[in-house]
């Protein structure tokens, strides 16, 4: 019985320390969330470093659910997960490096001309664009970071829908892709479908709300 009673308090407190470790390694205001972001980058960087086709306009509309290079968490590699994805024409544009620990994961996304950061935890998610923090998304609601609290964009996600619309201001904008119907959508499902002209803050908006869908388990 002590023996049962010794290996339960060991095995106790290693989870505890995980946990505890797990949630400063993520915590954004250390050193090792610094340091977790950094090796994230790294590796976005290895799989994608010139390779991602230039940026424009129209790539939110070639945006596909397809990916290359797929890394996903296995005996030898717990956490983390990579993978690039491409535009309905098979080109490499958009990267993704990520990492789970405990209740909290951190994701790093890479265009050819910007980069996304997300840190979610439970059913919260905080977002920077080019390091600058961007907005909140939580209940659907992606929320602008700051004193002004602006709602950026308002996404209807049903899993049974083929599509959640995207509202944007006064109107849809999009339309994003529900992932877990991809196989019935054709050789090339689009990610994203454009239902009027945007502005760059609402290309942000919208790339990081298609991000989490795309990049979303399972």
């Amino acid at each position: 019985m002590l023996v049962v009673m010794a290996g339960s308090f060991i095995v106790g407190m290693f989870y505890l320390i995980a946990r505890v470790l797990g949630q400063l390694n993520l915590d954004p205001e250390s050193q090792a969330w610094k340091t977790t972001v950094e090796r994230l980058r790294t590796r976005l960087m290895a799989q994608a470093a010139g390779a991602l086709v230039p940026w424009d306009h129209e790539m939110l509309s070639l945006l596909s659910l397809n990916q290359k290079s797929v890394k996903k968490p296995g005996f030898f590699n717990s956490s983390t997960s990579e993978g690039v994805f491409t535009t309905i024409y098979q080109e490499p544009v958009l990267a993704y490096a990520a990492q789970k620990k405990g209740e909290t994961s951190v994701l790093i996304a890479r265009t050819s001309d910007r980069e996304l950061t997300f840190r979610t935890r439970g059913k919260e998610t905080e977002i920077w664009v080019g390091g600058q923090p961007f907005g909140i998304f939580v209940d659907g609601a992606l929320i602008s970071a700051g004193r002004g609290n602006r709602l950026l964009a308002k996404m209807e996600a049903d899993a049974g829908d083929r599509q959640f619309p995207v509202l944007i201001g006064d109107s849809t904008a999009a339309a994003i892709a529900n992932p877990g119907m991809a196989d019935s959508a054709g050789p090339n499902p689009r990610a994203l479908t454009m239902l009027r002209e945007i502005s760059k803050d609402e290309e942000n908006a919208l790339l990081a709300l298609a991000i989490m869908q795309m990049t979303r388990e399972g």
